[in-house]
């Protein structure tokens, strides 16, 4: 449980930026209307290359809070493996979503 804690604690560093890009990608597939379903896979690949490069930027910028995580027994893998596949499942669900209504 503790470390599920400290996950969230450092996912919410990173959340703004993260759904930021989430958002843009339904913008984006909102204003291209019925040729958004050709671009699936260019928002996909969008999605993963701004999701590494957020996270690897978490990692550059907060090198010095990264002691207290390792300290407490959490490693990056293990900060950076869960955020992103729960980051990635919820642009998943809303971009799924928008597509219904669209």
């Amino acid at each position: 449980m503790r470390t599920l804690t400290l996950i969230s604690r450092f996912y919410s560093g990173i959340f703004l930026p993260n759904f930021l890009v989430t958002l843009s990608c339904v913008y984006l597939h909102w204003s291209y209307g019925t040729k958004a379903h050709d671009l699936a896979g260019i928002f996909f690949w969008y999605k993963i290359i701004t999701l590494a490069m957020i996270f690897y930027t978490a990692i550059h910028y907060k090198k010095q809070e990264l002691y207290y995580y390792q300290n407490l027994g959490v490693t990056k893998w293990m900060l950076g493996i869960p955020t992103s596949v729960f980051d990635f499942l919820l642009w998943l669900a809303i971009y799924i979503t928008a597509c219904k209504t669209i």
